[in-house]
């Protein structure tokens, strides 16, 4: 039996010797900025349990390129010089076009 350490979250997993394979790890470190990634939401969507957040922007796959546009600094002095206020995420990215899910790792040959 070995010792594999994420990548990402830094918590140890463990893993078999001899039938080494590939293996998925779901980061659970305690921290939702490293254990949660953000993915751009187009249409409807689930979290892992099944629950559609109610409230949540979705954007319409036309709409994608446009869709960060919510700049209410937008035609104002600060807005031409590049300032940008939007509610952003942990990790940087707009509330309003993307969502958080369960980060899975995908560890190739685990330990080797």
């Amino acid at each position: 039996m070995g010792i594999g350490i994420c990548p990402v979250c830094q918590t140890r997993y463990l893993y078999d010797d001899l039938n080494s394979t590939d293996y998925v790890h779901r980061c659970n470190s305690g921290n939702s900025t490293l254990d949660q990634e953000d993915v751009i939401v187009i249409g409807d969507h689930q979290d892992d349990s099944g629950w559609v957040p109610s409230g949540t922007i979705t954007v319409a796959s036309q709409q994608l390129n446009i869709a960060g546009a919510v700049n209410i600094l937008e035609g104002t002095r600060a807005g031409l010089e590049g300032e940008d206020l939007e509610r952003l995420s942990p990790r940087g990215n707009s509330l309003n076009t993307h969502r958080a899910r369960n980060r899975f790792n995908y560890i190739e040959k685990a330990g080797v």
